[in-house]
C-alpha cells in the first residue's frame, strides 16, 4: 500500500486554465483527496494565496471550494475565517458512528427492496476499483460513493440527507482507520464484497446486521488508535 506523508500546499497538482465553474470543482476534488489522502494532515493551514499559487487558479474557485468542503466536515474555519484542514477526534467519531450505525441499517432495509440491478451494478464496478487502487485517498472516496449507491436506494430523500451528511463527516475518520490500520482495507473491502452479495441476494437483515458491524469495526480502529495516542503522550509527559 502507497502512503502519503502530510506535506504543504506545494506538494498539490496545479490546474492551470480551468473556467470558473470547472476550476472550483477540480479544487474542491483535489483538496478533497488531498485530505483524505493524508497528504494536507488534519490541522494544516489551508492559505489562499498558497493555494492559489500552487494550484494555479485565482482565489475565489478556492475561497467557493473550501466552503464546499466545509460543508462536508474536511475544513474549519476560525473566527479569523482562516481555514484549517479538520482535525477529527474520538468524541466525534464516537457520536457519527452512534448515529450511523441506528441509521443505516433503516436506509439499507428500505434499499434492499428497491434497488435496482442497474444499482447495484455500479456498486460492483465502484467495488472493483476499490479493489485494484493503491491510494488511500482515492480509496475512501470511493467507499463513499460504494455506500452512497447502495443507502441511495432506499427512496428516502430525508433519511438520505441526515445520513449522507454524516456519511461525509465521518470520511475522516475512515482515512484515520487506514492509517491506523493500513490492513483495513483488505477488511473492508471483503466486507463490502458481503454486503453486496447480501443486497443481490435480497435478504435485508443481512445487510442490515453486515452494515453495523462494517461501521462498527471502523469505530474500533479509531477507539484503539486514540487509546494508544493517549498511552504513549502519558508515557512522553512522565519521562520529561
Amino acid at each position: 500500500m502507497q502512503k502519503s506523508s502530510p506535506s504543504s500546499t506545494s506538494s498539490l497538482h496545479r490546474l492551470d486554465g480551468l473556467g470558473h465553474r470547472t476550476a472550483q470543482e477540480r479544487v474542491v476534488e483535489t483538496l478533497r483527496h488531498a485530505i483524505l489522502g493524508g497528504v494536507l494532515a488534519p490541522g494544516t493551514p489551508l492559505i489562499l494565496a498558497d493555494l492559489s499559487e500552487s494550484l494555479g487558479v485565482s482565489r475565489t474557485p478556492i475561497r467557493e471550494a473550501l466552503r464546499d468542503l466545509a460543508a462536508e466536515g474536511l475544513v474549519d474555519f476560525d473566527s479569523y475565517r482562516s481555514a484549517i484542514v479538520h482535525v477529527p477526534t474520538l468524541e466525534e467519531a464516537i457520536e457519527l458512528y452512534e448515529m450511523r450505525i441506528a441509521l443505516d441499517p433503516i436506509a439499507v432495509r428500505k434499499a434492499v427492496a428497491r434497488i435496482t440491478d442497474e444499482e447495484l451494478d455500479k456498486a460492483e464496478a465502484i467495488h472493483r476499483a476499490m479493489l485494484e487502487t493503491n491510494d488511500d485517498g482515492r480509496w475512501v472516496e470511493l467507499n463513499r460513493e460504494f455506500h452512497r449507491i447502495l443507502l441511495d436506494a432506499s427512496r428516502s430523500p430525508r433519511l438520505t440527507r441526515v445520513i449522507t451528511r454524516l456519511r461525509n463527516s465521518a470520511a475522516l475518520q475512515v482515512a484515520k482507520s487506514l492509517q491506523a490500520e493500513p490492513a483495513q482495507i483488505q477488511h473492508a473491502n471483503h466486507e463490502h464484497a458481503q454486503i453486496l452479495d447480501a443486497f443481490r441476494r435480497r435478504d435485508a437483515e443481512a445487510a442490515a446486521e453486515l452494515t453495523v458491524r462494517h461501521l462498527q469495526t471502523t469505530l474500533d480502529i479509531i477507539k484503539r488508535y486514540e487509546a494508544a495516542r493517549s498511552r504513549s503522550e502519558n508515557r512522553s509527559t512522565a519521562e520529561s
